[in-house]
């Protein structure tokens, strides 16, 4: 069914030049009883980890992919570590968005060799893949080698010297300096608090680095889990360095709650204001609410009768609320009972739980106003 937009919701749509989540802005809806139609399978491309990376066992991996030639049609998203299920979603994208995000992580235990894969399945049967490969390693062998004594025998420095053309042992341990005033984080990524700063000129030890090789972990005064943006260290070679994910960031955990209807007996052919309550009930910061989605459906079978992404570009504290504004123009279904969905976050957003993104209004009929 066409959705019914008010001027402020529209012109804020057309505006918004970028969103903070993959899905974008998406006015465009198809005409009444017709579907998005995307020709050929999905495409998946996995953003990370990248291919044959190295992780320290213990280190979780984010996973992080996109399908591409989405739409709404799509049955199931999985996420398989060396064949066996990590996570799914079915039906993940009801807002019929292009592009679908999703992400995952993966504390690593095992050492070895694992294949990551992301998978994607649409309604008419066609489905794509995508793989990478990483290693696990243990934590013991990200060791420098001992340093030679002085009581080594000869024997010991003379095979030392033949092997001097051989490979290296990889150098796990780099020293650097600090460039300029730096915070040092628990994590890779400016969510994560800080733990302290570092002046200029503060040596450090570089011991691990992200997977966009933007972030390093590095020693300092004894502490080894700290991150420290790589902009802010002196030029070094990285090479050999394992790459790590570091914990994930800090989650929000976004509600819907206090949804409300004006009229609250909705008129076919009349404006219907849909108002909510977002409230942001984690610990942490949310940077963004994603695409909100707000849903006409019938009572009996869920059935989707028209629906309205809002484009919200604005974050949400901890403890904080934002209050959800959408209209809709209802024409059908006369005589059946129908509910208004609102959902927020869901998989363009993380969070700690997202069984508590959505709300519902009680059942109501439509009234046939002009309609009847």
């Amino acid at each position: 069914m066409p959705v019914g937009f008010t001027a402020s919701v529209l012109r804020a749509c057309l505006s918004a030049l970028l969103l903070l989540v993959a899905a974008g802005c998406n006015l465009n809806f198809t005409r009444e009883g017709a579907a998005a139609r995307y020709e050929g399978p999905p495409q998946i491309v996995i953003a990370a980890p990248l291919p044959n990376q190295t992780f320290l066992a213990g280190a979780t991996v984010i996973v992080q992919a996109r399908v591409e030639n989405a739409g709404a049609d799509l049955t199931r998203v999985a996420v398989l570590l060396d064949e066996a299920l990590l996570g799914e979603k079915i039906n993940p994208n009801q807002t019929g968005a292009d592009i679908l995000p999703l992400s995952i992580d993966w504390p690593t235990s095992n050492p070895g060799n694992h294949q990551l894969s992301v998978t994607a399945e649409r309604a008419d049967g066609t489905s794509a893949r995508a793989d990478v490969s990483i290693r696990v390693i243990p934590p013991g062998d990200a060791e420098l080698p001992p340093a030679p004594t002085e009581s080594a025998s000869m024997d010991e420095a003379s095979a030392s010297e033949t092997d001097a053309d051989s490979p290296a042992a990889p150098d796990w341990h780099i020293a650097a300096s600090v460039v300029q005033p730096s915070n040092l984080r628990r994590g890779p990524s400016t969510s994560h608090e800080p733990i302290g700063n570092l002046p200029e000129n503060a040596p450090i030890v570089i011991v691990a680095v992200s997977p966009g090789r933007d972030w390093y972990r590095v020693q300092h005064e004894g502490a080894d889990e700290a991150w420290l943006y790589s902009e802010n260290v002196s030029e070094v070679d990285i090479t050999g360095l394992p790459a790590e994910t570091g914990p994930p960031p800090p989650l929000p955990n976004l509600i819907v709650e206090e949804l409300r209807l004006q009229p609250e007996a909705p008129v076919c052919g009349q404006e219907l204001a849909v108002r909510a309550t977002i409230r942001n009930i984690g610990e942490h910061r949310a940077r963004t609410l994603g695409l909100p989605l707000v849903e006409a459906l019938r009572a009996d079978n869920a059935e989707v009768i028209s629906s309205q992404p809002v484009t919200l570009m604005q974050g949400l504290g901890a403890g904080e609320s934002y209050e959800l504004a959408a209209n809709f123009t209802l024409s059908q279904p006369l005589g059946q009972d129908l509910i208004i969905r609102v959902t927020v976050g869901g998989i363009q957003v993380a969070e700690t739980d997202t069984s508590d993104n959505s709300a519902s209004s009680q059942p109501f009929t439509l009234a046939p106003g002009d309609c009847g």
